[in-house]
């Protein structure tokens, strides 16, 4: 092995220092010779790499010539080689503040813009058939090569963020980004690599990762680094784009690319931190910006990308065409008026991310409603195995298949063993008329229990035992083979006891029992959701089942809204009281947002459904629907979501209950993992406060926060957010709701 002072013996200098420098690719020393000169000493070892370097040294030394600034170039043009095959160089050494050292200004970020417009307009018609061929990891267009390697990322919630944006950069970049035009770039002006002095860009240092790439890439580059760790990423990313179009133009396609290459870009570097990681490298080099690009990426996930889009877009002069009014008449138009819009004030969704909803007019929305998207909108796991599935078989049950088991077997493991049967279908409306059908036709009775307020579905079915529905302005009279039961509730509810809300539901079914009518089922939510969120009284469904049983009477759990975690110390809302169902509904949650839906049942009813008539759904249970609901599965347990919610619910019912005192407007909290309400009332009588509920509902969608109302009287704020939901999107939510109730009078 050669010595220091060997491999510098064939250059004209007497170092007097030589100081080890970090480094990637090659072994770095900063030489300070007797004659006060400081040069950068770059020592190769793998010879292959020689012509690309000589390359690299003609594009420095032109650089050097056409900026307005110091470019490191070679301060010898001849590359040394020695006996062992390695090689070096000598550049000229630059003196200055790093940009990772200093809080950039407006004026620096513009500064920064302008040089590497100056860079690129310089290299623009500069060829050079090394550098072209040369291919790496590191030029954006070949990001996704490091998918591969997410495993590697032992976080979660952080393998998550980067698959979503490397997912992305697949669906919008990955083709357009190779149509566009390319030339040489740096493509790697980071924070180490750019020399400040106030706010001027001083120099420019390290050309190793210099390729053939859009100049966009480069720009993207440039701007992950800087962004990195400052509140308002915007402010500097405007600034950096203004510089940059003061000296080169941009078209608004590159524009619309930039936010997904910047996070693209960070992806592939975290990746390769913990790739390094897991080889056993420890260079401190390597790290030291990987947990400000996790910060980044996760503010990243906060910023509409239309907004950022619209912001850079002032700088071109670009305006984005509002077609909000066109889309709102051309719904008036075609679309039944029987299906509602959320607000007076229609939300045009674009895209989603987790918990974060994007609106056409740039604004960020919090999503602390839907239920649906259970794993969060978009979550890049379901998405891939959407799209992985129906790229190879999508048929029906009528085939064999490996998915529609070895997803029966896995979802039923969740499951008692007398609970062991499974029939897929398509919606959560479409699983409540199942099951309403196979206790019908086991029981050979008609006749159905259902709860006060209670929903169940859509379908003709469904109406008619959904009282939330029936006893509606413009909904059906109670049907005849319906019973309504007392919805058991505790607050502003007429019996003190789940037990004694029991034995009065017991009482009606005697009557009934008397008059020789016995019912086929008794179906009911764990929590009531459209009853405002009202877990049933403890007590009541201890004491109903066994009686309802005993009678024959079929016990139906409706999951569909409470199921899959989201009840945080249990996976069912039934096990929330320590029994068994006879049937279970399942549906919302099952696919996130992929329509799914599922009917458990026992060997008993199963079979007794088996009665010549075959059962078939066009699409329930098919490889598509099955391999997206594995998918699901997979982020429940890999993410740990129901211990999530357990502790993210825990925090937003102790938060609530510390704003009691000084809103008595609060009357209720109902909280069981993340599904949440808060019932409003005037204070003094604790009657429903509807129209301030609504007036809340919609302060907090002026806050971009997204939740409901329900209830028979509409007054119970209602919060069913993905349950990636966090303890700081509690904080975000009752930030925004404090501020909306002193906003609104009672």
């Amino acid at each position: 092995m050669m010595h220091n002072f060997d491999l510098f013996e064939p250059y004209p200098i007497s170092p007097v220092k030589i100081t080890r420098l970090a480094g990637y690719g090659s072994i770095n020393y900063q030489v300070e010779d007797l004659d006060g000169q400081t040069y950068l000493f770059k020592h190769h070892m793998d010879p292959n790499s020689i012509k690309r370097i000589k390359a690299e040294n003609k594009i420095m030394t032109y650089l050097s010539k056409q900026l307005p600034i110091e470019v490191s170039s070679p301060s010898y043009d001849e590359l040394i080689t020695y006996p062992d095959h390695s090689f070096s160089r000598m550049l000229c050494f630059i003196n200055g503040i790093f940009l990772k050292d200093i809080e950039a200004t407006s004026e620096l970020s513009f500064n920064f813009g302008k040089i590497i417009a100056l860079s690129h307009q310089s290299l623009s018609t500069y060829r050079d058939a090394d550098i072209e061929a040369y291919d790496h990891k590191w030029n954006l267009i070949n990001c996704l090569d490091s998918i591969e390697d997410i495993f590697l990322i032992s976080d979660p919630t952080q393998q998550k963020i980067v698959n979503y944006f490397l997912e992305q950069y697949k669906q919008i970049c990955a083709v357009s980004i190779r149509k566009l035009p390319k030339q040489i770039v740096h493509n790697d002006l980071n924070d180490w690599n750019v020399l400040v002095e106030g706010d001027q860009i001083k120099g420019i240092i390290d050309f190793g990762d210099i390729c053939y790439a859009p100049k966009i890439c480069d720009l993207a580059i440039a701007m992950s680094y800087l962004l990195l760790d400052t509140p308002n990423p915007l402010i500097r990313a405007i600034a950096l784009i203004e510089g940059y179009l003061s000296i080169q133009k941009l078209d608004e396609k590159e524009i619309d690319l930039l936010y997904y290459l910047i996070p693209a870009r960070l992806c592939v570097s975290v990746i390769s931190s913990n790739k390094e990681r897991s080889q056993g490298n420890t260079e401190d080099y390597i790290f030291v910006t990987e947990q400000k690009a996790w910060t980044l990426l996760s503010k990243w996930l906060k910023i509409n990308p239309i907004l950022f889009a619209n912001s850079l877009n002032k700088s071109l002069a670009l305006k984005r065409i509002n077609i909000e009014s066109n889309l709102i008449s051309k719904r008036k138009e075609y679309i039944n008026s029987a299906l509602s819009l959320s607000f007076d004030d229609p939300i045009h969704m674009t895209s989603a991310a987790f918990q974060y909803m994007y609106s056409a007019d740039g604004n960020t929305y919090l999503d602390a409603y839907n239920n649906i998207p259970h794993v969060g909108h978009c979550h890049p796991k379901v998405t891939q195995a959407a799209v992985a599935q129906i790229g190879k078989l999508n048929t029906n049950t009528r085939y064999l298949y490996d998915a529609l088991i070895s997803y029966s077997e896995r979802l039923l493991k969740h499951f008692p063993d007398s609970l062991n049967k499974v029939i897929f279908v398509n919606s959560g409306s479409e699983a409540s008329d199942l099951a309403i059908r196979i206790a019908q036709n086991h029981t050979s009775s008609k006749h159905i229990l259902v709860l006060e307020d209670g929903y169940h579905g859509h379908t003709n079915m469904g109406m008619n035992i959904s009282a939330y529905k029936f006893n509606q302005n413009g909904g059906d009279e109670v049907n005849k083979n319906v019973t309504v039961l007392p919805l058991p509730k505790i607050y502003r509810g007429h019996r003190n006891s789940g037990n004694a809300y029991a034995l009065e539901a017991i009482t009606i079914i005697d009557d009934l029992l008397a008059k020789g009518v016995t019912p086929a089922a008794f179906i009911a939510e764990p929590i009531s959701g459209c009853g405002g969120q009202i877990p049933l009284a403890d007590g009541y469904l201890q004491t109903l089942y066994p009686y309802l049983k005993k009678k024959g009477i079929v016990c139906i759990s409706d999951e569909v809204q409470v199921g899959f975690g989201r009840m945080g110390n249990v996976f069912w809302g039934y096990q929330l009281y320590d029994i068994v169902p006879d049937l279970v509904i399942l549906g919302k949650p099952m696919g996130n947002g992929h329509p799914i839906g599922g009917v458990i049942s026992t060997l008993a009813l199963s079979e007794s459904f088996d009665n010549g008539i075959e059962f078939f759904s066009s699409f329930g249970g098919n490889p598509v629907s099955m391999q997206i609901a594995h998918a699901v599965l997979d982020v429940i347990e890999e993410e740990n979501l129901q211990n999530n919610a357990a502790e993210v619910g825990k925090y937003f019912d102790q938060y609530a209950k510390s704003l009691i005192t000084n809103y008595p407007q609060i009357g209720d909290i109902r909280n069981q993992g993340l599904f949440l309400g808060l019932e409003l009332v005037h204070p003094n009588t604790l009657a429903p406060a509807t129209t301030y509920a609504a007036k809340v509902k919609n302060e907090l969608k002026k806050r971009f926060i997204l939740t409901g109302t329900d209830g028979p009287k509409k007054n119970v704020l209602k919060l069913k957010p993905p349950l990636c939901f966090t303890i700081q999107n509690v904080n975000q939510f009752f930030d925004a709701f404090e501020e909306s109730m002193k906003q609104t009078s009672v």
